[in-house]
C-alpha cells in the first residue's frame, strides 16, 4: 500500500548514521521527495526512546482492536 493511497504525506526520513545506509540509500527517498535527516553523532538513546514510544503506541491501539473483515482493516494505521 502507497501512503498516497492512504491520504498520508510523508517528508522526512530520520535514520541513524549506520554505515549500511549508503549514498543510493538516501537518493532513492530523495527522489520520491522525502528529506533524509540524520540522526546526531553518538545519540544512541534516541532511537531506544523512539522505538519504546512506537512500541508503546502499536501495544495500546492495534492490540485493543477487533478486525472482523477486510473493511475495517483497510482503516487501521500501521
Amino acid at each position: 500500500m502507497d501512503l498516497e493511497d492512504a491520504g498520508s504525506r510523508t517528508g522526512f526520513l530520520i535514520r541513524d548514521r549506520d554505515a549500511k545506509f549508503t549514498a543510493g540509500f538516501d537518493a532513492l527517498f530523495a527522489d520520491a521527495g522525502l528529506e533524509v535527516v540524520e540522526t546526531g553523532i553518538r545519540t544512541p538513546r534516541r532511537n531506544s526512546l523512539m522505538e519504546r514510544w512506537i512500541q508503546t503506541c502499536r501495544r495500546e491501539l492495534l492490540d485493543r482492536t477487533l478486525i472482523w473483515n477486510q473493511h475495517p482493516l483497510l482503516h487501521v494505521p500501521g
